[in-house]
């Protein structure tokens, strides 16, 4: 009966120990924001463009990544990507815009993030 309990305390502990979560760190929280902030801006601009073309309206789209850039605590950089979309007919002018706008909109749009051509 004794060896009954302690096996059932014991399956209890090692189920308990499996399924908790490890806390994130702020600056984990932070770049998850970002990441999922970008993928929904990234998605916004792709559907917003699929709608406009399908009315006649010619464009030119570009899927890349913008890179999230943070520094360790050694003060070493770490780079990390988030999805970037472009779309001539929704940006106006200035590539990019439209996703930026979204971003920014979704306070998302943070100085670690950094575009390149």
């Amino acid at each position: 009966m004794i060896k009954m309990v302690c096996s059932i305390a014991f399956a209890g502990l090692m189920v308990s120990g499996c399924t908790s979560q490890k806390s994130t760190s702020p600056e984990e929280a932070q770049y998850q924001r970002v990441m999922t902030a970008a993928h929904s801006c990234a998605e916004e601009v792709r559907e917003k463009t699929i709608a406009l073309v399908a009315n006649g309206a010619p464009t030119r789209t570009r899927w890349t990544t913008a890179n999230y850039v943070t520094k360790d605590s050694a003060g070493k950089e770490q780079s990390r990507s988030v999805e970037y979309r472009t779309s001539t007919i929704l940006d106006n002018g200035s590539e990019g815009s439209a996703w930026k706008k979204c971003m920014q909109d979704d306070d998302a749009l943070v100085p670690e993030l950094t575009f390149t051509r």
